[in-house]
């Protein structure tokens, strides 16, 4: 993000004199090679997994099944600036930190089959479920190193505690599933389940969902008998699912802080939790069809489906003036809208060769219908245990009552009523809207994938290309990398630029940025010239650009993006070959993924990927904060059966 790309990194790096990083920019950050040589992230991972099955059949109508496992790890990780590193003061720095995350799952089920005449079959499932999840981290910090070389706590003058706490969480079920069928072409399902929680209160930790399906196959129950449709069935169902609270998000605790003058400090958390929450609910309606014509060398598979969520369990951003930044409790409705299509072709089959294509697509639309009471919208943490304030605005999602889940919200370009920007005369960068306002939405519009397999004698070529449509993203490498000119995106900097708009200025009266206007009432284009520094490297006054010191708006990207997502060349064995072995099929593949993808919406030359992204696959979408960039993956397998 720093380094000039024509920077000689033969040169040396470290002082004789010092040992300090050594850099042609003085002291904004170490030398990459001092960095490699000098400092260190350790990590070490131990994981125990153990599970037992057992399986009793009472008669040929009933069995049970039992099942029980345990998964333990922990990770351990030291983090290491040496002595001299310009961070920290040049005196050493170490962080020790140690994470230990505990699984027990058990689940019985007992298993009902009948045949209660020639035309009606019952299956039935009772059982129970429990989950407990432990965890716990402890990390302390030591500064001032004493002996050089010896990166353990008690060779640091300073140690600290960073992180003592730990959760607990145990969730415990019973429930039922039923099915009953007609003649093979008529199929009604229902199930029940009630959870007991622990991190809800006593008085709400019990929570019942049903749900209840029901399909029908339209060729048996009519006889169709078709060389052109030979198969159609029609299925709808009605779910009903519950959600409790993370981990001790229930927790009302003090926090133990450094001493002051000797003598212990104690304050509240910043965080209050509502000891009424209740569980989050979401119910869903789903109709949808599976159709096959020509002995399925064309499928579809479709789904249309409505989602609504109430009570959903989040943290919300509370005045600091009640003594506390969030306060976590049960906001609002949300609701989900969407299709799913699945479609098979089999364009060629025969004896030697078969071509079978595979597409997907999704669309989804969210809305948040309501908040609390009293809240237009309310922030997205990254851990969705508490929120942030809002002068981290565009940091995180947000929630905001008509708009979808997760919405950006910050400072934004102003612009004229037909979306033109509006400039300042002076600087020619584009003038900061007075209003801070919804700046990127990270859901997608659609989603495609296209999976096609080639199969010739015993090789089978398999593709798999994806397209996502849309879905913005807020990343602060890229805004890194334009801003500091280290990619061909920027090396045209002897020419100057004119940003496209319109002049604007500041109304006296409504004090909003508006178009400037000639002496005919019109409004006058930008001429003003700007050099590429500015173009990405803001000035501190009068204007905004493209990059570093500018508006959250201009670190937004849109986030379409086509993918090769995988590729793979299979080839079987004959099984002729393998008739004296133990083997029963051997196999060998060639493996790739994400060979290949074009995102046309991100600076060409920053070789950004819309899929990176700094918070998992929590409810905090589409932020990127220097985040380690995807990869490419090769591979070779070997598969065997015995």
């Amino acid at each position: 993000l720093f380094i000039a790309r024509n920077w000689d990194l033969n040169l040396p790096y470290e002082n004789p004199e010092t040992g300090a990083s050594v850099t042609p920019n003085g002291n904004q950050f170490d030398h990459p090679l001092w960095s490699l040589k000098h400092d260190r992230i350790i990590s070490k991972t131990n994981r125990t997994v153990a599970g037992i099955n057992l399986d009793y059949s009472f008669n040929e109508h009933v069995s049970a099944s039992y099942r029980f496992g345990f998964n333990r790890y922990t990770l351990d990780r030291k983090e290491i600036r040496d002595k001299n590193s310009i961070a920290y003061g040049g005196v050493g720095f170490i962080v020790d930190d140690s994470f230990t995350n505990e699984d027990i799952e058990s689940t019985l089920l007992i298993n009902f089959n009948y045949k209660i005449n020639n035309d009606i079959n019952l299956t039935a499932i009772a059982g129970n479920n429990i989950l407990q999840t432990n965890t716990s981290r402890i990390a302390y910090a030591g500064r001032n190193i004493i002996t050089p070389d010896l990166f353990t706590l008690r060779n640091f003058k300073n140690i600290a505690s960073l992180v003592d706490d730990g959760t607990r969480y145990r969730n415990a079920g019973i429930f039922a599933d039923i099915t009953l069928s007609y003649k093979d072409y008529l199929f009604v399902n229902a199930t029940g389940r009630n959870d007991y929680s622990s991190s809800l209160p006593v008085n709400n930790n019990s929570y019942f969902y049903p749900s209840v399906n029901t399909s029908l196959i339209l060729t048996d129950a009519f006889n169709i008998e078709s060389n052109v449709l030979t198969f159609a069935k029609v299925r709808a169902s009605y779910a009903k699912v519950g959600n409790d609270a993370p981990a001790e998000f229930l927790s009302n605790t003090f926090l133990l802080g450094d001493t002051f003058n000797e003598n212990p400090v104690i304050g509240n958390s910043t965080s209050l939790a509502d000891q009424e929450i209740k569980p989050e609910f979401t119910n869903e309606y789903e109709i949808g069809t599976e159709l096959e014509f020509f002995n399925r060398r064309i499928a579809l598979d479709l789904s249309l489906y409505t989602k609504s969520t109430t009570d959903l369990i989040t943290a919300i951003t509370t005045p600091t003036s009640s003594g506390y930044d969030t306060y976590n409790t049960n906001v609002g409705k949300m609701t989900n809208k969407g299709i799913e299509v699945g479609l098979t072709l089999v364009p060629i089959k025969n004896s030697n060769f078969n071509w079978t294509s595979f597409t997907t697509f999704t669309k989804n639309t969210n809305k948040v219908i309501e908040i609390a009471d009293g809240i237009e919208k309310t922030e997205i943490s990254a851990s969705n245990s508490g929120a942030k304030s809002e002068g981290g605005l565009a940091q995180v999602g947000y929630i905001i009552k008509g708009q979808p889940y997760g919405v950006f919200y910050g400072t934004k370009f102003a612009r004229d009523s037909q979306g033109n920007y509006l400039i300042d005369p002076g600087s020619g960068g584009i003038l900061a809207d007075t209003e801070a306002g919804i700046i990127g939405n990270p859901n997608a519009d659609f989603k495609m994938s296209f999976t096609n397999t080639f199969s010739y004698k015993g090789f089978s070529l398999r593709t798999q290309f994806d397209w996502k449509q849309g879905g913005d993203f807020k990343s602060s490498t890229i805004e890194q990398l334009l801003g500091r000119g280290v990619t061909k995106d920027t090396e045209d900097r002897e020419h100057t630029y004119i940003i496209p708009g319109y002049y604007g200025e500041i109304d006296s009266n409504s004090g909003k940025v508006v178009p400037s206007v000639d002496s005919g009432n019109n409004p006058i284009p930008n001429t003003t010239q700007i050099n590429a520094n500015d173009l990405y490297f803001s000035p501190s006054t009068n204007g905004n650009t493209f990059a570093i010191n500018s508006v959250d708006e201009a670190t937004v990207y849109d986030g379409t993006v086509f993918r090769l997502r995988e590729i793979s060349l299979t080839y079987d064995l004959p099984s002729k070959i393998l008739k004296k072995t133990a083997f029963g099929k051997m196999s060998f593949s060639i493996l790739g993924s994400n060979l290949w993808y074009f995102a046309p919406n991100v600076p060409r030359y920053t070789n950004f990927d819309p899929e990176i992204a700094s918070f998992g696959s929590g409810r905090l979408q589409g932020i990127e904060i220097t985040a380690a960039p995807t990869s490419k993956r090769l591979g070779f397998k070997i598969n065997l059966t015995f």
